[in-house]
């Protein structure tokens, strides 16, 4: 044996053993120390390997095992508060489970941190299934929330595994409305959970490359990749034995589905557990029936809540990424022919954001920090483009789009140079894909991917065959103007290459990259698998079919103008969200400002939620006890408003949270009130320079100011948009006030720094009897709207340790989280922050308003402290929890 093989053996060993230790043990680093003694016993007949290589290894598995690291848990509301029938022994070293384990280590290669979050992540949702040896009867309903892309379909199946390992009989995945998401699925679960897929020369695919299936571990299937549940295509395994379905949304899918179910159950007398699984929950199984107007469930979710009522001992698990739908279930709809409608009241899980995810939060600047500097990846379309596409609103409008217009050429551009760049970096025959989604109408789509075509193969010709052409300059343009510039700012700094490095490269690409139309209308079919040797280069036209479930590959460029006014279809459109690892920089995403906007705002409402889901858990809440609030939006909606019937708005509550302004107005009369207000508040203060930290910025303070004076103030000045209004904190600050709290505030003025500079130098401001030697300077990076109509969004104005600067920073240096901070604020004291904001950046400088050392925008943030009040933002809410 090699050292490399003693190596390997001495890890597999450790790997299969601290697995097995782990749920017996009470910390990890003793079940670690186990397995090394056993992985040493394995290698002790090799005498050449040397102590000391032996020590190296073994600290190279506490490393890479992450022994003694905090794994991310999951967020659990779980109606279940006592010992659970479930634990993770039973599957430590499990058939199904070990097996898809050690595969995605192997085979897959996934980093042990992920692999441990699904471990942990279903063991959790173990824990609120039922018992299936138990005779008694349960009916146990929850609610996984997880990431567009994220992995959702791996999680769900590790628990569909364990679901077998602990003797669930029949496993029914519901996978979608189209036959492409459910043939994919089939394709994963066949490889990954049956275990009976074979290539060509019939060699293993999937977990069978671990060990084959034995006698006693063989899973069924009504499904196959073909074909979907039928009545012509009936059932005839027993399921008395494990049997897997995965079956479309589908209403003659599911009634032929319920109809050989009742059948099988009545025919064998049949009484197994169930285990149903529905992925994108929220899509179809939410019943839009009126139930005021006695009207039946809806269809889809009648059939599946039939399907549930064949069995006695019954499981069902949505997974979502959208859960907005679920939660607004009415809690008591029930039917004597369906049963219980599908609200999630057993539990709701969130799943803890994967390392190596690209979220909202890597596109857009949620947590809101004046210091966040990363480039933008967004590019809004000019008018051209956007006139282009605002004509075309029906199908017969096809043939009005007649040829690509500049920014999706432009787009088209930047995904050859992304290809180009990542096989500099050694991601050489990598999948590469770029989405142009513009309209739901099949017959545009097609005329969209028709002149696409011709145009890219215009442009790969005069790369291949042209080095003078205007092309070839146009590219060298957007490489050094905009790429170079964007990956030289951008926080993880990926390698970056000569324009000849990328030419050379442009011109050995230029004739591989496909376009594929993908609707009911083409034969065109997104089969990476087909391509897994050299990697798919693709550009994908579409429309619904893309925006759901379906996975791009190493989608990189999006070119979307497709908006919507609500929030979970927003979503899941939103494809670009998943790992990027080594191309993050190179992302771009070609859409309007306005819809930038609602997807920043969603960004937003997703992050909320989801520190909601923690809070719920900290509190030991159950789903039946608490409904879970979701931001609102001023013109877009959480879901379809027939999804929405049970959705009221709760209080308005910001405790533990900093609101601050970043929308402005491009009115004069918008300035001259907030400047006035502000005027008229600072002449009423005693103001007291100071100075904070190691920075240079000085501040004008005065303390302990009245709530009245503070909501005077605010009753004077005006907010735009809805994340920080003016009004509601007013409000908040009156129910506060009338519970005992925010009675005593400190009011700061801040003063522009030495590096707010712009090419004409300080920007001095009289306010009051204050004078600042500088405005703040925000948003200079932010480029001038396009739309001068619309709000000017300069982003966050607070820079780190802003809103601190009332309090003790020697109590909380070591702390990172922002609401743990804010919990060192009396619930009495509030702290607000004024910013007179510089005006010579572009976006002001756009709106023509004549800005002097009297008149400034006015920018204000608000650090509010941790409230025994309940809630923690603009909500809508469930009325029926």
């Amino acid at each position: 044996m090699t050292n490399s093989d003693i190596k390997a053996l001495f890890e597999s060993t450790f790997a299969t053993n601290y697995y097995n230790f782990k749920p017996h043990f009470n910390s990890q680093e003793a079940a670690a120390d186990q397995a090394i003694m056993f992985a040493k016993m394995a290698i002790s007949s090799t005498e050449e390997i040397h102590g000391s290589k032996i020590e190296m290894w073994s600290l190279e598995m506490y490393k890479k095992y992450n022994i003694g690291a905090d794994i991310p848990k999951p967020s659990i509301m779980t109606k279940e508060k006592g010992k659970s029938w479930f634990d993770g022994k039973l599957v430590s070293s499990s058939f199904f489970w070990t097996r898809y384990r050690q595969y995605l280590a192997q085979v897959k290669e996934w980093p042990i941190e992920s692999i441990q979050g699904i471990d942990e992540t279903t063991n959790e949702i173990m824990k609120a299934l039922g018992n299936p040896h138990s005779h008694v009867p349960f009916d146990k309903r929850g609610l996984v929330l997880g990431f567009v892309q994220s992995g959702k379909t791996a999680n769900f199946t590790g628990l569909i595994n364990k679901a077998y390992d602990v003797g669930y009989k029949l496993v029914i995945v519901l996978s979608g409305i189209h036959n492409d998401l459910r043939a994919q699925t089939q394709i994963r679960l066949n490889e990954e959970v049956i275990g009976n897929r074979v290539d060509k020369k019939g060699n293993p695919i999937g977990v069978a490359q671990i060990y084959a299936n034995t006698s006693e571990h063989i899973i069924s299937s009504w499904t196959t990749i073909e074909k979907d549940i039928s009545s012509e295509h009936s059932g005839t395994s027993n399921l008395n034995t494990p049997t897997l379905m995965v079956v479309k949304k589908n209403k003659t899918v599911l009634e032929s589905l319920r109809d050989q179910l009742i059948n099988h159950r009545d025919l064998y007398n049949l009484d197994i557990p169930v285990l149903i699984v529905d992925d994108e929950a929220d899509q179809a199984s939410v019943d839009t029936s009126d139930p005021n107007k006695s009207e039946d469930p809806k269809t889809i979710n009648r059939l599946i809540r039939q399907i549930l009522e064949v069995f006695n001992r019954k499981a069902y698990v949505g997974y979502t990424a959208t859960p907005f739908a679920n939660l607004l279930i009415g809690t008591e709809a029930q039917t004597a022919e369906e049963g219980q409608d599908l609200y999630p009241k057993d539990f709701l899980v969130g799943l803890p954001k994967p390392k190596g995810y690209c979220g909202p939060e890597e596109f857009f600047n949620v947590e809101e920090e004046a210091d966040d500097d990363r480039p933008s990846l967004i590019r809004h379309l000019g008018k051209e483009d956007i006139d282009v596409f605002t004509t075309i609103k029906k199908k017969s409008d096809a043939d009005k789009f007649e040829e690509v217009p500049p920014q999706m050429r432009e787009a088209i551009l930047a995904f050859l140079i992304t290809i180009a760049i990542r096989n500099l970096r050694g991601q050489r025959k990598k999948h590469n894909s770029m989405l142009i989604h513009t309209s739901r109408f099949k017959d545009v789509q097609s005329s969209v991917k028709d002149e696409v075509l011709k145009t890219f193969e215009a442009i790969s010709h005069q790369i291949q065959y042209n080095p003078n052409s205007k092309v070839i300059k146009e590219i060298k343009d957007l490489y050094e103007i905009d790429v170079l510039q964007t990956s030289n700012n951008w926080p993880k700094r990926e390698p970056i290459f000569k324009w000849k490095e990328i030419y050379l490269e442009l011109k050995e690409i230029a004739d591989k990259v496909k376009v594929f139309e993908i609707n009911g209308n083409s034969k065109d079919a997104l089969d990476y698998h087909q391509y897994k040797e050299d990697g798919l280069n693709v550009i994908a036209v579409g429309g619904d079919k893309l925006s759901r479930g379906l996975t791009l590959e190493g989608l990189s460029i999006t070119y979307y103008f497709r908006n919507t006014l609500m929030y979970d279809t927003l979503m899941q459109m939103g494809r670009w969200f998943g790992y990027r690892n080594g191309y993050m920089d190179l992302c771009r995403i070609y859409t309007s400002e306005e819809i930038a906007s609602n997807f920043e705002h969603l960004a937003v409402a997703m992050v909320e939620l989801r520190k909601e889901f923690d809070r719920l858990t900290w509190m030991n809440k159950t789903p039946a006890e608490y409904a879970v609030k979701m931001l609102s939006h001023p013109t877009m909606t959480l879901t379809s408003p027939l999804k929405m019937r049970n959705a009221i708005v709760s209080n308005i509550i910001y405790s533990g949270t900093l609101q601050q302004t970043r929308l402005f107005d491009t009115g004069i009369d918008f300035y001259q009130r907030n400047m006035t207000a502000t005027e008229n508040l600072i002449k009423k203060l005693d103001f007291k320079k100071i100075s904070f930290g190691r920075g240079r910025t000085n501040y004008y303070m005065a303390e302990n100011v009245g709530a009245e004076t503070v909501k005077e103030y605010l009753s004077d000045y005006q907010t735009k948009g809805d994340k920080a209004d003016s009004q509601r904190i007013k409000d908040y600050i009156q129910l506060a006030n009338e519970n005992g709290e925010l009675r005593e505030w400190s009011v700061a003025v801040v003063e522009g720094g030495a590096n707010d500079k712009t090419e004409e130098g300080h920007y001095p401001v009289n306010i009051g009897q204050i004078s600042l030697k500088s405005a703040v300077l925000r948003g200079v990076n932010i480029p001038e709207p396009i739309n001068k109509e619309n709000n000017i969004d300069i982003k966050a104005i607070v820079a780190p340790n802003q809103e601190y600067i009332d309090l003790d920073t020697y109590k909380i240096k070591d702390i990172k989280d922002r609401v743990e901070k804010r919990r060192f604020r009396s619930k009495d004291k509030g702290l607000m922050l004024i910013y007179p904001l510089n005006p010579s950046i572009k976006s002001f400088k756009s709106i023509n308003i004549p800005f002097s050392e009297n008149l400034v925008p006015i920018g204000l943030a608000i650090s509010f402290p941790v409230s025994e009040l309940s809630d923690t933002d603009v909500y809508q809410t469930n009325k029926t929890v």
